[in-house]
């Protein structure tokens, strides 16, 4: 797909890597961005319909839809209620899983769709349960979607590694990071250049597929510090979430 002269919606654009996103693609000549922050809840199906109109009637139309909006726990599972599972599945899961499906309804012709998944929807990693499940979700509609979605449609997931963002720096410094990291300008860069190019899915570092191969070590290097980092808590640890932690 040509990048040029297009008219883009990005979600979760307030930071991080749809941040990254915007800036690189005011860059292309002649494209047309509404830039969607977390001021606007996109878990909730009216404010979809909303943005997307908005963005048509802004732009005269849509040609791509990036959606980067989503969020994090750093957690141990459990006793945390219904609620805070319905949170991260709403706001990772069905909001652009809807999104792609009402985006589809009000266009016309050719166009594009980046869903946003995360390394760790290849594989799960202790401290991040619920956000690698809803990841995993992500890579499963995608290999479905593939084998059904209209011609007329690309579609592309993106599965980045950490990104480094200035939210790290917040967290108490205990916390065992996942690594290894990227900058956000880095990961979007390799998203345009694999929307440019047509691919299906991209990785946005230069080893990540090769290094889902050995995901059995780094899991279990992972489940160590995660278990040294609950070592002491007599009640459970506190919990951190940030639209930026899925990278």
């Amino acid at each position: 797909m040509k990048l040029e002269n297009k008219r883009y919606l990005v979600t979760g654009a307030g930071s991080g890597l749809g941040k990254a996103l915007v800036r690189r693609l005011k860059w292309v000549r002649g494209t047309k961005i509404v830039a969607v922050t977390s001021g606007i809840d996109v878990s909730k199906p009216e404010n979809i319909e909303c943005m997307l109109d908005f963005a048509i009637k802004r732009t005269g139309g849509l040609d791509c839809v990036i959606a980067c909006a989503g969020f994090g726990y750093y957690e141990s599972f459990g006793d945390k209620g219904y609620e805070h599972i319905r949170r991260i599945f709403e706001t990772n899961v069905l909001s652009p899983i809807y999104t792609l499906e009402r985006f589809l309804a009000k266009t016309e012709g050719n166009v594009a769709f980046v869903m946003v998944s995360s390394m760790l929807g290849k594989f799960g990693l202790a401290g991040m349960t619920l956000y690698s499940a809803t990841k995993h979700a992500l890579a499963g509609f995608a290999d479905a979607y593939k084998l059904e979605k209209p011609k007329r449609l690309h579609y592309m997931t993106a599965y980045p590694i950490t990104i480094k963002t200035n939210f790290w720096n917040k967290l108490p410094k205990d916390i065992p990071i996942p690594k290894p990291m990227q900058t956000a300008d880095t990961a979007a860069k390799a998203i345009l250049r694999g929307l440019r190019k047509n691919k299906k899915s991209i990785y946005t570092a230069p080893f990540s597929k090769v290094f889902t191969d050995l995901t059995l070590p780094y899991q279990l290097i992972g489940s160590l510090k995660f278990q040294k980092w609950l070592v002491g808590a007599s009640i459970a640890r506190p919990t951190y979430a940030d639209d930026t932690i899925r990278h």
